[in-house]
């Protein structure tokens, strides 16, 4: 939209947001507050966080509970860190393992906490005064497609990393598929206390893993 200042100049009004625009925008600011907060984060850091009045939040969302709902399935779209994949320097197999291995921890301790927000926010709905078993319907509904959703996110992902790699098909000792899947199962389960009986593997750690194996270098001299 375009209009006249006082001097005669004309300048470009922003396009107002759709509801659905407006929605998203919301969500997007309300995801890094889910994963420093959970659930405990205010409709006043949201409204600050996307620069809008907090009576806002409730003309795009029903609730906050409907809100951190759109942003933890808004959290689920694998599209960003595919993204980061791509943009990871590697000039050599040894720089983008390392770059890969960082990103994809830090993506996974993100990931964590708004699962974790998640059935925060679903448990709670189902526990209200009043639920009963559509509550709870909808509860197992909304985790299935979360499981769904993971899916497709991770493949997204280990499809990135196969794009990645394969430059460097001739450096490895296995398929670019076979080391991307690789790639992506150590960083993450890695990364995951109890899968690995303590605080999980630093990213250099898992990368030198990835680079080198869990063996010591033998030699290959065959004197005794």
């Amino acid at each position: 939209m375009t209009e006249t200042t006082s001097t005669g100049a004309r300048t470009e009004r922003a396009r107002p947001l759709s509801r659905a625009e407006r929605r998203d925008a919301i969500a997007a600011a309300t995801m890094p507050l889910l994963v420093e907060h959970g659930t405990a984060v205010t409709t006043r850091q949201i409204a600050e966080a996307a620069g809008v009045a907090e009576g806002t939040l409730f003309r795009a969302f029903e609730d906050k509970d409907e809100l951190l709902r759109a942003a933890v399935v808004l959290a689920l779209d694998p599209q960003p860190l595919v993204d980061a994949i791509a943009d990871v320097p590697g000039a050599d197999l040894r720089e983008l393992v390392r770059g890969l291995a960082h990103l994809l921890a830090e993506a996974q301790r993100v990931g964590m906490r708004v699962f974790s927000v998640a059935h925060q926010v679903l448990g709670a709905r189902a526990a209200a005064p009043g639920a009963g078993s559509r509550a709870k319907v909808e509860r197992l509904r909304v985790s299935r497609h979360g499981v769904d959703e993971r899916q497709r996110a991770n493949r997204a992902v280990v499809v990135a990393l196969e794009a990645r790699l394969s430059p460097h098909e001739s450096e490895l000792r296995v398929p670019p598929p076979v080391a991307a899947a690789v790639v992506s199962s150590l960083v993450f389960g890695t990364a995951v206390p109890h899968l690995t009986g303590g605080a999980g593997l630093e990213p250099d750690q898992v990368a030198d893993l990835l680079l080198h194996g869990i063996s010591e270098p033998t030699g290959t001299d065959p004197s005794p």
